[in-house]
């Protein structure tokens, strides 16, 4: 008979082809368990070799995007509005669609606008365009077989470009002007576009590049530009797409790329390793095979190009909130005041009540529970959030340590949004949490730690999916690099569907809680948003696994509470750590509860935080 570790070898090398790997480690956890005990090496290997060229979930602003259905010759059969209005003239996506053969289903191509300009264009059969955002009337000639391709080309309408330019703090003139700048790829063409003055605009566009933390205008356009794109990220092959384009070498490519993302000719030639004489040559062959006549006219096609790319290499689709949901969760963006990219934050009011600022799990991003917060809020709180450091839509930063670098951020947020002191609501991410707490004890006025994960050496508790999973994460550096890849990459709705139902398979509480469809669409949500950054939840894991020291806090406004019934940790494991690490606290302990608390006794966390805003 063979071992467990060799039967689960088998299956996984085996699932990596049909695509049901994840399905394989909800079913098969202990296989996986042995398998990292009796043949890491093996395990790795089948690991790396299941890494596919896919890029993350993507969750984007359908009115981001135009789209058209053509025929084989390129002749557009039906279009919506925003693409007839910038492409047109005869047959003018046949080069688009002419390399798309049965073996390549999809393609980044390049057209002409009205004006001559260029503009990045994503094709595809219908088959691989199932979950592109396309037009009703597109979707429904491809189905009926009238026009073979789909076509698809990254054009945020005004209000989404409004919304994205809200998220940096942008003013409405601001947001105008920024907006003339990257349709026009120049300063004084916007400011006459917009009626504004050419010193005014000057002026105007120097504070936007405050706000949004950009050095240059280059660097202003294409991040609004990937904002408004949605929760999204550009593949890691993406300068080679982008040299394959333009018929660009590689280090042309790569020097494209950084001016685009906001550096200067001499440090762009830096970072690729070529002499600024030698990068001012290459630029110029740069300018003129993409067909632009400015730096942020480049910028703007690198950014569609890295939408598009985006859209076509991501392992599931879906779009973002609207409507009064949407307004529920509004994004804003802060600069980083030590220059390291953005932070992404969730402020969901009101802006008087007094703030809360919520840390969420490792596993999940800045979306909050809408029952939850509609609670907070009815209590007289202003739920705040964040994506922690390499998390969702918030930059990574290499520090020494993660848990350090999210107390900074903290830090820069309650600062940025004019806020004295916080409450901490930490859920399961007690690290984090307590790194905050310590980092600047005067501007906390206490918290909740909610199901506190543990320390690493003091987590017995590894039975079950999740607890085969912290096993993997916390003790192999390696393995968890492969693997938070492979879970990236392969990633549906359905999948952390499945995988949320059986980490906490046994416990009829926290089933229940799956059984509430906006519940378990919340829990969704906020995991997607989680697997768009993998690089954070790696460093945390690994800061952990590696032996990192909870900070010892006062805990005298405190309070940790746990569910007797937590199916992933046993907090009699842990609970002298928690007397020691944050005194004076109370320590709660809840006889029916499970693991999650702020979704099946919401009441009773809300009531345990009112008790500390009033000690």
């Amino acid at each position: 008979m063979k071992s467990r570790a060799a039967a689960f070898l088998e299956h996984f090398r085996s699932a990596r082809r049909n695509d049901a790997i994840l399905d394989l480690l909800v079913d098969d956890y202990d296989g996986l368990y042995a398998a990292i005990q009796a043949a890491p090496e093996d395990l790795l290997a089948a690991a790396d070799d299941a890494i596919v060229a896919r890029g993350p979930p993507a969750n984007l602003h359908a009115d981001s995007f135009a789209s058209a259905a053509c025929d084989g010759a390129g002749n557009v059969i039906v279009a919506d509005a925003r693409f007839h209005a910038w492409l047109g003239g005869p047959d003018p996506l046949a080069a688009v669609v002419g390399s798309i053969g049965q073996d390549r289903i999809s393609a980044s191509s390049i057209a002409c606008d009205h004006n001559g300009r260029p503009v990045a264009l994503a094709a595809a059969r219908l088959a691989a365009a199932q979950h592109w955002p396309l037009a009703e009337n597109v979707r429904a000639a491809l189905c009926a077989g009238t026009a073979g391709f789909a076509v698809i080309a990254f054009r945020p309408a005004d209000d989404v470009w409004a919304k994205a330019a809200q998220a940096f703090g942008l003013s409405r003139q601001e947001s105008r002007l920024t907006a003339a700048l990257a349709r026009c790829g120049d300063l004084k063409e916007a400011s006459a576009a917009t009626g504004v003055a050419y010193g005014t605009a000057r002026k105007l566009v120097a504070s936007a590049m405050r706000k949004v933390g950009a050095e240059r205008q280059t660097d202003l356009v294409r991040r609004i530009l990937g904002v408004a794109a949605g929760d999204l990220r550009a593949p890691q092959d993406s300068t080679r797409l982008f040299a394959d384009l333009f018929g660009l070498s590689m280090r042309q490519a790569a020097l494209a790329q950084a001016v685009a993302s906001g550096a200067t000719r001499d440090a762009a030639a830096m970072a690729v390793g070529t002499s600024s004489e030698s990068a001012k040559a290459d630029l110029r062959i740069v300018f003129q095979s993409c067909g632009v006549a400015s730096a942020v006219d480049l910028a703007r096609i690198a950014a569609e190009i890295d939408a598009l790319a985006g859209l076509a290499a991501a392992c599931s689709v879906e779009f973002e909130l609207r409507g009064e949901a949407a307004r529920a969760e509004p994004l804003r963006l802060i600069a980083r005041r030590r220059g390291i990219g953005s932070i992404a934050v969730t402020d969901c009011g009101p802006a008087k009540a007094p703030p809360r600022l919520m840390m969420p799990p490792a596993v999940g991003g800045r979306h909050q529970s809408r029952h939850l917060v509609a609670a907070l809020q009815a209590a007289g709180w202003r739920p705040i959030s964040f994506d922690r450091p390499g998390f969702g839509l918030t930059t990574m930063v290499n520090g020494a340590c993660p848990f350090a670098e999210a107390a900074l951020d903290a830090i820069d947020i309650v600062d940025a949004l004019g806020i004295d002191r916080i409450t901490l609501f930490g859920r399961t991410a007690s690290a984090a949490t307590l790194a905050v707490a310590a980092a600047r004890p005067a501007r906390i006025a206490g918290g909740i730690l909610l199901a506190p994960d543990p320390p690493a050496h003091l987590d017995r508790r590894h039975v079950g999916m999740m607890g085969r999973g912290k096993a993997l994460f916390l003790g192999n550096r390696t393995l968890a690099t492969a693997f938070a890849n492979i879970l990236s990459r392969r990633t549906s709705s359905a999948q952390i569907a499945r995988m949320q139902r059986q980490s906490v398979a046994g416990s009829a509480v926290d089933e229940a809680v799956l059984d509430d469809p906006e519940k378990l669409a919340d829990i969704i949500r906020a995991s997607r948003q989680a697997a768009l950054g993998m690089w954070g939840f790696l460093a945390e894991m690994q800061a952990q696994g590696g032996g990192h020291v909870l900070p010892v806090i006062d805990g005298r406004r405190w309070i940790v509470m746990a569910g007797a019934g937590d199916p992933l940790y046993d907090f009699e494991d842990s609970a002298n750590s928690w007397r020691s690490t944050v005194p004076g606290a109370q320590i709660e302990i809840v006889a029916d509860g499970g693991r999650w608390l702020h979704l099946s006794h919401v009441d009773r966390v809300v009531s345990a935080l009112d008790r500390i805003a009033s000690a």
